[in-house]
């Protein structure tokens, strides 16, 4: 493989124009009928087994390099349409998935068998077009890495065109020998195809055929000796007679002259005679070539229309779905604008989603992509909305295609850490298996690092999560909860926690009129309702707290509890009422239930 001059975004582009033109080979197979019966079998469209066959092939060069860089993972999962092996940007490559791609890579190339069916029914040569296609996109990605070795791509490139070269009909051993050393030598990616036909071709014209199997010479020695021209002369007794059957035939004497004049003439006759059925045979060919190009004209022209139909509607479907997902993002959003109070949290929270949304788009566009931690802590007193937000977190990164179930798992120290030796690794796992696809939610995490307990399994817990924080990076996000400064020094337990978590969100403490607010919200849930007096009543009580009172107070929770309180009043003294309470009765809360 010789080294060129392209850009990598010209190796994308070659790269895409040649998919395009096995799309539409897939469609030429799918309109003629040709794919119908393995459409029975596969239960997919021609494109779809094309995305899988061109991803595999794709995968299996680049094991062969030493490193594979991003960009060419970012080849392999944006040239076809679909991305059936789930190729990202950064990925490990384990054992699983090895396995996966030669599972794929080792399937019979079914495209290319019906291309050579097609060949053979219709007289064509897509088959041929069709590989290097193929070739030309392998050469492509290969070209993205200058430092690779090329030897291995060389031999790579041999034994996947032997591979199938056996569906290419009509072609000696020499003929796939030459094409594949010409292929690899090639400087620029181009259809060597029509260029090697020319030279076959142009090879051709140039042998000379020995005089001594000259058809033409052939013909002139094996002429009679005699010319064809006789004429009959009667006897004297037919003259007589009228009686011919005594009639001679007599072959008049030839000069050495006349004979190298007649074999001259012969000779002309033939070449010309030759000549006019070349003539006759070039222009038939000529003909069938014509209509051969106006067929595969015509039948790419449809499988083109068709191609750029179903692209449209492919177009149309992945807008809808878009829309849908941002419909469904903002649903979430207006749920988060609709708490109370959390003014700089919701504000964190949306510039979190515009990054997000923005590195989507880069990577689409064949940028770098923008290195992102989704795992953060939330810090701050108990009661503030740190566990609502999260909820509501892990359903929007799951709408933005960052996790793939959106559930989130609360837990604490004593659902992570065992009092026997070997325990805690075991129920740490345990825990992060039920998390995987959503948020793990460690309230009180700072709990786990208790620096003034001898032999305290939480540093265990921690190791372990930051293992499995890095083993299940793409589908899971932690968050740690707990008071700020506490935060702090659990951060700085263990230095693969600092460098995971860099997004700090502040929780604060709500005002009075806030949880006032709050309560409101909480009687709206159950179909009460706070008049003026019992809300006036309630903020004065609260205003009255002790500093001290605040402290175990615990902000959302210290005022469920109160509302709670204030159920209980009401139901008191709706019971002493002389007539059954009215549904507006039931339904309403009075500064008189406002007794603490």
């Amino acid at each position: 493989m010789a080294k060129t001059g392209y850009t990598e975004d010209e190796l994308f582009q070659i790269a895409k124009s040649c998919y395009d033109k096995l799309v539409l080979h897939c469609q030429t197979l799918e309109v003629s009928g040709f794919w119908a019966e393995a459409a029975k079998v596969m239960r997919q469209r021609s494109s779809e087994v094309l995305d899988l066959y061109i991803q595999s092939v794709l995968m299996k060069l680049a094991m062969t390099f030493d490193e594979i860089l991003g960009s060419q993972l970012r080849f392999i999962a944006t040239i076809p349409c679909g991305n059936p092996l789930e190729i990202k940007n950064e990925m490990d490559i384990d054992r699983e998935f090895v396995d996966k791609v030669d599972k794929a890579f080792k399937m019979p190339p079914i495209l290319i068998q019906l291309c050579s069916w097609y060949d053979k029914e219709k007289h064509d040569n897509v088959t041929q077009y069709f590989v290097d296609e193929v070739l030309n996109i392998l050469q492509c990605m290969a070209y993205l890495n200058i430092s690779v070795n090329s030897e291995k791509i060389n031999e790579f490139l041999e034994r996947y065109y032997n591979r199938i070269s056996y569906y290419i009909l009509d072609k000696t051993a020499q003929e796939h020998t030459y094409y594949i050393a010409h292929k690899i030598k090639n400087s620029e990616i181009v259809c060597d195809i029509d260029l090697i036909r020319r030279e076959n071709e142009a090879a051709k014209m140039k042998v000379v055929v020995p005089q001594k199997t000259d058809p033409v010479q052939k013909h002139v020695d094996s002429a009679p000796k005699y010319a064809p021209d006789v004429e009959w002369i009667d006897t004297e007794k037919e003259k007589e007679t009228g009686d011919s059957g005594n009639a001679v035939l007599i072959a008049p004497e030839e000069t050495e002259e006349e004979r190298r004049i007649r074999l001259k003439e012969k000779r002309k006759q033939v070449l010309e005679e030759q000549k006019r059925k070349r003539a006759e045979r070039e222009k038939q060919r000529e003909e069938n070539r014509r209509l051969r190009e106006e067929k595969k004209k015509q039948e790419e022209e449809q499988a083109r229309e068709a191609f750029l139909e179903v692209k449209e509607r492919i177009k149309e479907r992945e807008l809808a779905e878009a829309k849908m997902q941002e419909e469904r993002v903002k649903v979430l959003v207006d749920e988060l604008n609709g708490l109370v109070g959390l003014s700089n949290v919701k504000e964190e929270i949306r510039s979190l989603i515009n990054l997000i949304k923005i590195r989507k788009l880069r990577a689409r566009a064949n940028m770098p992509e923008l290195e992102m931690s989704y795992h953060m802590v939330f810090t701050g007193s108990p009661g503030t909305g740190k566990t609502t937000v999260a909820r509501l977190v892990a359903k929007i990164y799951k709408e933005l295609g960052i996790l793939s179930e959106g559930n989130l798992i609360e837990t604490d120290r004593s659902g992570l850490v065992a009092g026997y030796v070997g325990q805690t690794a075991i129920k740490v796992h345990e825990i992060v298996e039920q998390a995987i696809g959503g948020i793990l939610f460690i309230d009180e995490a700072y709990s786990l690092v208790n620096p003034d307990v001898p032999n305290d399994f939480g540093m265990e817990a921690v190791d372990t999560l930051v293992k499995l924080m890095e083993d299940h990076r793409d589908n899971l996000v932690i968050i740690v909860a707990g008071y700020t400064e506490e935060m702090k020094r659990f951060l700085k337990s263990n230095s693969g926690l600092i460098s995971r978590f860099n997004k700090f969100i502040d929780f604060p403490d709500y005002s009075t009129e806030e949880l006032v607010e709050i309560m409101e919200t909480m009687a709206e849930d159950k179909e009460l309702e706070l008049d003026d007096g019992a809300k006036a009543a309630v903020l004065e009580l609260l205003n009255k707290k002790a500093a001290a009172e605040w402290e175990t107070f615990g902000n959302a929770r210290g005022i469920r509890n109160l509302f709670e309180k204030l159920v209980m009043n009401q139901a008191n003294r709706l019971v002493q009422l002389e007539e059954p309470p009215s549904k507006e009765d039931l339904s309403r809360i009075t500064k008189e239930d406002v007794i603490i």
